[in-house]
């Protein structure tokens, strides 16, 4: 009987727990569905190996299209983090999941599973926004999208045009599974002695034993200059192993590589681990086009791109359009990084910016020859300043130390937030003071108890209730402590 495998590559979000080791999470890129036929339908979050990281919580979010899919559960059965205690929220186009178990988590693959129903006839983006594993300081993180596809045993080609790899294997006699994942930032940690340039993103692939493959990378149009399409053997596939940050070394020379497509091939890759593309050779791989991102956070929004310095950039050039118009309108330039050979980090914090307006944002990075090369475009939603007072669920909950307690105010307000026990004794008063109409989500804006009683004694363990006093407003909500 022939065995099958599942192929996954994603494009995922990078989570750095301690030096030394790093935490893939991944989503699909997106769910369709026909309004009638799709209704708790499971997408799942993928994780990487967990084993002996010491996690014991996480918190997600996960974004969506509302007009098309709603996410209504989440469920645990059959997964990683399967145990563990779960709590969500769902508002607008996004679900907050916050878990926790009192064991460490081990193993990798499905995380969780977020359960969608349908709302209409289309197709929803997803992507993770934010992801925190906890280990006592908050992580970064990339978005993702993922592909999956189905490998029967033996030879086959698979053509992942998403992520940029074709997958020709050439002995695939042991079956299982095989994750493979695109990092969209210039790798980290020491290369190989005489390279000249790395590529601007790395690739990490997972399976078991017992698979050779040829890989093949899709850079695009102009990312293969002719002397390297002239002499392949200048370009070569660089390892590291699992999910470690240090050195880099060199395992197989490209066999050809084409500049009118961008296509590099290497052959006869066995072992499975982190790999990206170097140059040797006296043409240098050229530096990529902005990978741009963007958030609202207070109110702002605010834009990241990361990049490979390269000793030719000027700068870049932000530019924004609102919904409705048509120009878009220069907003800065920012100034390139200058003498280092690490990546470069930019950021832009745009305030100028109105509650319930949409705006169109790309960047164009800019060389001392006057070239032009533009981002994609991206779009930010501000959400609707609130007309009425309201009352979230804390984060994360469960919690074991300190606790986040969202709300808004529809009007300029005097806030108290009283903490009780389970008898309704009193046990904490938060008074926040007197505040202005707005969403405090964020843990810059949300209320904060540290989880002790009026005294300075940390609480037990148990259910405790959070009420909401605001102006003529009240409200309660409820909360575990787990010691």
């Amino acid at each position: 009987m022939r065995r099958s495998i599942i192929l996954s590559i994603c494009l995922m979000m990078l989570t750095g727990l301690s030096e030394g080791s790093v935490v893939f999470l991944s989503i699909q890129d997106e769910i369709t569905v026909s309004h009638g036929d799709k209704k708790g339908v499971r997408v799942p979050i993928y994780v990487s190996d967990m084993t002996g990281l010491g996690i014991i919580s996480a918190e997600i979010r996960v974004r969506y299209d509302p007009e098309v899919v709603k996410a209504v559960g989440v469920e645990l059965n059959g997964t990683v983090a399967e145990g563990s205690s779960v709590a969500y929220r769902v508002k607008g186009s996004e679900i907050r999941i916050a878990l926790t178990r009192a064991m460490p988590y081990s193993g990798e693959g499905e995380f969780a599973y977020i359960v969608f129903d349908d709302v209409a006839d289309g197709t929803s983006p997803l992507e993770i926004v934010r992801a925190k594993l906890n280990e006592g300081r908050e992580h970064t993180a990339e978005l993702g999208r993922c592909e999956a596809h189905v490998i029967t045993s033996g030879s086959n080609i698979v053509d992942f045009k998403g992520v940029k790899v074709k997958m020709d294997f050439t002995s695939n006699s042991s079956g299982g599974k095989v994750r493979v994942t695109l990092i969209d930032k210039r790798p980290e940690g020491t290369q190989p002695a005489g390279v000249r340039s790395v590529l601007n993103r790395y690739w990490v692939i997972d399976g078991p034993e017992g698979i050779e493959t040829n890989l093949s990378f899709i850079l695009g149009p102009g990312m293969i200059g002719p002397g390297d399409e002239a002499n392949p053997g200048n370009l070569k596939l660089f390892r590291r192993e699992g999910n470690s940050t240090g050195s880099w070394s060199m395992v197989a020379s490209a066999v050809s590589a084409d500049s009118a497509t961008g296509e590099v091939r290497f052959e006869g890759i066995s072992g499975f681990s982190q790999f990206t593309i170097g140059s040797d050779g006296d043409s240098s791989l050229p530096v990529e086009a902005v990978m741009l991102r963007g958030d609202v956070r207070e109110g702002k929004v605010i834009l990241w791109w990361r990049v490979e310095v390269d000793a030719d950039d000027v700068g870049f050039v932000v530019y924004r359009r609102e919904s409705g118009e048509r120009e878009y309108r220069r907003k800065k330039f920012i100034g390139s990084c200058e003498g280092s050979a690490f990546p470069g980090s930019y950021t832009y914090v745009d305030r100028d910016v109105s509650p319930g307006q949409t705006y169109y944002y790309y960047v164009e990075r800019i060389d001392i020859s006057g070239e032009r090369v533009p981002s994609d475009v991206i779009k930010v939603s501000m959400p609707s300043m609130p007309v009425r007072y309201a009352l979230h669920q804390s984060y994360p909950n469960p919690f074991n130390g300190e606790v986040w307690i969202p709300y808004e105010l529809g009007e300029r307000s005097r806030v108290v937030i009283e903490i009780y026990d389970m008898e309704f004794h009193l046990v904490r008063v938060l008074g926040l003071g007197l505040q202005p109409k707005g969403i405090y989500e964020s843990k810059m804006m949300a209320a904060r108890w540290d989880g002790r009683n009026m005294f300075g004694e940390e609480v037990s363990s148990g259910v405790y209730y959070y009420v909401l006093k605001a102006g003529p407003f009240r409200a309660i909500g409820k909360m575990t402590v787990i010691k």
